[in-house]
């Protein structure tokens, strides 16, 4: 349903580039309250958020500027997500997402507990409304669509699986942020209060007001937000301790809706999700810490 390069030098295996600027800013972190390491691995993600669909492709040049950093810093920290396989060399000074990412997305399928124990529930929901079904997840202060099932329709999706969905907009967005807690709703709308207006929604009041009666509804709907011609409709899904984990969504062209029976089709995705938050909270055991991996 629905969000550079010239090459100087190649990255050198030795660490033999510290300079007076990488050292000014390791000083700058560690006067931090959490200190360089911290500051590092900070750095490090957001160097990550980096590579995208538009721009799958780095040097380390442009990550140099694009983040601000001095020279041996920049290169550093390439050299470091070399190291762990989140980044590889693709050409000369050219960088690309590593297959640590690949083996991470395992490791994420099989700790999620929407993903756990929602597999079949998705077939299931698929298998009889004919529809495209998703699922989203709330990973901090983003929406995320962990997995995708096709329909009869296979529609192309500007959203599907990895894509993060606009906070603003989109049936899933909205019924999760429908469900989170006051203080962090104020804390996701502050710094899109902009997008919120273009909705009609020009305070933070308004929005709250909006949000309470998709909660009553117990469902979000949205058409042609994401994308032209498409149908969303998603149902809330709740961890353990009852707050929103996330979503179930499916998808259909209007067309298809228009010959649909939507409270049927409402009531099995509410349903659905209902079912996903059942098996969530009686779950025997969830998948072991590492703490407790190693205690075993």
């Amino acid at each position: 349903m629905v969000d550079r390069w010239p090459q100087v030098f190649l990255i050198s295996d030795n660490d033999n580039m510290r300079g007076n600027g990488e050292a000014a800013e390791e000083a700058q972190g560690r006067s931090g309250r959490d200190g360089f390491h911290v500051n590092g691995l900070a750095r490090s993600l957001a160097i990550m958020d980096l590579f995208t669909a538009d721009c799958p492709v780095w040097t380390a040049d442009a990550i140099i500027q694009a983040h601000g950093l001095s020279r041996p810093t920049g290169y550093r920290y390439v050299r470091e997500l070399l190291a762990t396989g989140l980044v590889i060399r693709v050409g000369a000074g050219e960088y690309s997402l590593g297959p640590r990412i690949i083996e991470l997305d395992r490791l994420i399928r099989n700790a999620d507990p929407m993903m756990v124990h929602g597999m079949d529930v998705i077939a299931d929901l698929v298998a009889t409304t004919g529809c495209d079904v998703m699922l989203a997840a709330l990973y901090g202060d983003r929406i995320v669509t962990t997995h995708q099932a096709p329909g009869l329709e296979r529609l192309r999706l500007s959203f599907g699986r990895g894509q993060t969905l606009p906070m603003h907009r989109g049936a899933g967005s909205k019924i999760v942020i429908a469900h989170l807690k006051p203080a962090r709703l104020a804390r996701l709308y502050a710094p899109r209060a902009a997008a919120f207006a273009e909705l009609g929604l020009s305070s933070l009041g308004e929005l709250r007001t909006s949000l309470a009666a998709i909660r009553r509804a117990g469902h979000a709907v949205s058409e042609g937000e994401l994308d032209p011609g498409l149908f969303g409709l998603a149902a809330p899904v709740f961890g353990r301790d009852g707050d929103i984990l996330g979503c179930v969504i499916i998808a259909l062209s209007t067309v298809r809706l228009a010959i649909t029976d939507r409270a049927a089709l409402t009531e099995r995705v509410t349903a659905a999700a209902a079912q996903l938050t059942g098996r969530i909270a009686g779950a025997t055991s969830l998948p072991r810490s590492g703490q407790q991996q190693r205690a075993a």
